[in-house]
């Protein structure tokens, strides 16, 4: 009996993988820096929007909604955690997410929360207002555009433009995505006048 049981635990552990791993690595792409911590639900939008040029905040919005109302993501008092256990879960070198799924997604089966989340939860209080604080950037709120400019003028798919800006990130350290972005348009030659206009307008 005590057997069925561990196997049946091992299934639960593993079936938000197994059932849409495109969801469970965004969710871990996304609090890779917060395990255990709550974000706020505006700062998740802001997260894939600005920092990681994902989406148009409607968009994110969106995507936030249907993951919540199909219990990938559990809302507490201090905002939002993924509702599994994301420690385990490795995010691919330039992945990106694709809309299909994050449109119409499939519910989290019952019985995939970890433990170890909710006990974590009651610990990081005091470390959940600065993890909310976000700069304020004028030129984050055009990622979007300038992704899509640096795309049309350098003739890159545009996930193939973000896969190099975030290898760039990744490099340099503490680098803003659009200046990240900025230095793929400069890497390819492109005229960067258009695209500082774009971030100062």
């Amino acid at each position: 009996m005590k057997n069925c049981e561990c196997v049946d635990m091992n299934i639960h552990m593993t079936s938000e993988m197994d059932l849409a791993p495109d969801i469970a690595i965004l969710l871990a792409h996304t609090w890779q820096n917060h395990n255990g911590e709550s974000i706020d639900g505006e700062a998740v939008c802001r997260i894939w929007a600005f920092d990681l040029g994902w989406f148009d905040m409607e968009t994110a919005t969106r995507v936030r909604d249907n993951l919540l109302n199909s219990s990938w993501l559990d809302q507490n008092s201090d905002g939002l955690m993924p509702a599994f256990d994301i420690s385990s879960i490795e995010v691919p070198f330039g992945w990106l997410p694709t809309m299909r799924l994050l449109e119409n997604p499939p519910p989290l089966p019952r019985g995939v929360k970890a433990e170890s989340i909710d006990e974590v939860s009651t610990v990081v209080e005091p470390e959940t207002i600065p993890v909310e604080s976000t700069p304020v950037d004028p030129a984050s709120s055009h990622i979007t555009e300038l992704l899509d400019q640096i795309a049309q003028t350098s003739g890159l798919d545009r996930k193939e433009v973000m896969r190099r800006a975030q290898r760039k990130r990744r490099a340099l350290g503490p680098v803003t995505l659009w200046m990240a972005l900025l230095l793929v348009a400069r890497e390819q030659k492109l005229p960067m006048k258009g695209f500082m206009h774009t971030i100062s307008a």
